[in-house]
């Protein structure tokens, strides 16, 4: 039996070798289908041609894996991913509305099997966009377009979380994006009215500044009035009480006083004791000139002394 493998062998031999060369190269042209590596960030879900297709078990982690070359391994980044959208969407009285959010989110590990099985790689496309779109579009129509033009963006974004956490609490779809992907945040970039309203809008807050401005400079006027009010009060009170506590023999020691202080300065001067008519000291300067008053004082004293 031995001999006649050997002499079978022996006969084949050329046709052995072409075959063993075939299979070598055909396994090392497939080895690049059966060597699968994983990216850092990437899991990967086996599709089994003879096994029954997607294996549901469990998903692949990062690193190198190997296959059968007609089996098929599908790559989704586990990383928080982002994609820009623009919604076009209704204002509460039917207005178009243009809003562009940026959707923040990665897919659930645990259940990429099912989203490779139920959705397939595209499903940001099929599943995450249009969900976000339908929340986006439920909050917007709530709102009229001033408000929107006005409104502050994280009140319309946190109005947009809430309308998607309420519709993962709510929803039991195998189709639902809160099954397969965890969406972070949501946020607003843009919001577009339409120009007339645009402009309608900004001529109205135009006005209400204007208003606000002249309503601010009455309240001004009015404060400016109070004041003046009591400035005049104050100078009346003041007035009244010089007049009822202040006597000319006071005035007049003030007055005697104060000459009495000037006639100590170094500045050359005369010094007429009782000439004034007020009975006050005249005090004259060295560059003093005689002006209508005092020429009738020195008449006065001329009369005086005649008499």
């Amino acid at each position: 039996m031995l001999n006649k493998l050997n002499n079978w062998l022996e006969a084949h031999r050329l046709e052995i070798a072409i075959v063993l060369l075939l299979s070598a190269l055909l396994f090392l042209s497939a080895l690049p289908m059966m060597l699968i590596s994983i990216d850092s960030g990437y899991k990967g879900v086996l599709w089994r041609r003879f096994f029954g297709g997607t294996e549901m078990e469990h998903s692949y982690s990062e690193g190198t894996t190997l296959i059968f070359p007609w089996d098929k391994m599908a790559l989704y980044s586990t990383r928080q991913q982002r994609e820009t959208v623009v919604f076009n969407t209704l204002s509460k009285n039917g207005l178009s509305v243009l809003v562009e959010a940026s959707i923040r989110f990665r897919p659930l590990e645990e259940h990429l099997p099912e989203l490779h099985r139920y959705i397939g790689p595209d499903y940001v496309n099929i599943l995450l966009i249009p969900e976000m779109g339908s929340h986006v579009r439920n909050v917007i129509g709530q709102y009229e377009p001033e408000e929107l033009y006005s409104i502050k963006r994280t009140l319309i974004e946190e109005h947009i979380q809430q309308s998607i956490r309420n519709g993962l609490d709510t929803t039991n779809a195998k189709k639902s994006v809160g099954n397969y992907v965890f969406v972070d945040e949501i946020l607003i970039r843009d919001i577009t009215l339409p120009e007339t309203v645009r402009d309608s809008i900004e001529q109205k807050e135009q006005a209400k500044q204007v208003a606000l401005t002249y309503e601010f400079r009455l309240l001004g006027e009015e404060k400016e009035k109070q004041r003046k009010k009591i400035e005049a009060e104050g100078i009346r009170d003041f007035q009244n009480t010089i007049t009822d506590g202040i006597s000319q023999k006071y005035l007049t020691w003030q007055g005697i006083n104060a000459t009495v202080d000037l006639a100590k300065s170094n500045n050359s001067k005369v010094v007429i004791i009782g000439s004034g008519k007020s009975g006050l000291p005249i005090i004259l300067g060295s560059d003093y000139t005689a002006g209508p008053t005092d020429k009738a004082d020195k008449s006065d004293k001329a009369d005086a002394n005649k008499q």
